[in-house]
């Protein structure tokens, strides 16, 4: 039977990881206008069918992308604001909308990078799902047209993600793989090197190599200090395995 590390991503990694930053840099105001995001988002609609009415051009195509982007983009913050208020099923609603806008997008827009955003953007989305068996498809796909180092790094990343939550010997030994190759790769201090690093603490936990479990944890405290419930719990398990 396939064994199942976890099901959803914590608060602190929806919270934190290279898409939802991407997003945050571009659209900070958003925390400060949340009232204004209903009229917003109506606006948007018909700034994307106005543009569409354009030429055929590139800049226009650029545009819609960039567009449809941005409107995924804030559909995602209102749903993470519903999250952490507690209202999930709103949450829900307003995730699984900004995963349908984004997944288009990336359909439309597939050599844009607005498009690939919204392609990592869906495939986060998919993973809070827990629809694991669709992203690491999709992700394989994504990847497979070699999209560029920024984009393959966060696909691999979300595609270790996908796999490890998805568990059985051969993706969890393939979601090690890509977690060290990550590490390998990527800046020490960086928000991937972080979040590979809590990917191998997780699976080593999980196969009872409390020695390794607790470098790779202290490793990612050293870049990110956490102080969440979930860490804790880590923490826990490593002091009664005496670690």
């Amino acid at each position: 039977m396939a064994h199942k590390t976890r099901k959803r991503l914590s608060k602190t990694e929806l919270k934190r990881d290279p898409v939802n930053d991407f997003l945050l840099k571009s659209m900070t105001y958003l925390k400060e206008h949340l009232t204004l995001i209903a009229s917003v988002l109506g606006g948007l609609l018909i700034v994307i069918l106005i543009v569409q009415a354009f030429s055929g051009s590139s800049k226009r195509q650029g545009d819609e992308a960039a567009a449809g982007l941005y409107l995924a983009g804030q559909l995602y913050q209102l749903g993470m604001s519903s999250f952490q208020s507690g209202m999930y099923d709103q949450a829900m609603g307003q995730l699984q909308t900004a995963r349908n806008v984004a997944q288009n997008n990336y359909r439309a827009y597939p050599g844009r990078d607005a498009g690939r955003w919204s392609m990592l953007l869906q495939a986060k989305i998919g993973i809070v799902f827990g629809q694991e068996d669709e992203v690491v498809e999709q992700l394989q796909e994504f990847l497979a047209t070699r999209p560029g180092d920024e984009f393959e790094a966060i696909g691999n990343l979300y595609l270790a993600s996908a796999l490890e939550n998805r568990g059985g010997g051969a993706d969890v030994s393939l979601s090690r793989e890509l977690y060290g190759e990550l590490l390998a790769s990527e800046e020490p201090g960086s928000q991937i090197a972080w979040e590979a690093e809590n990917g191998l603490t997780r699976l080593d936990l999980a196969a009872g190599d409390y020695a390794s479990a607790r470098r790779h944890l202290e490793a990612a405290l050293a870049v990110f200090p956490d102080t969440t419930e979930f860490v804790q719990y880590q923490f826990s398990m490593l002091s009664i395995a005496g670690y």
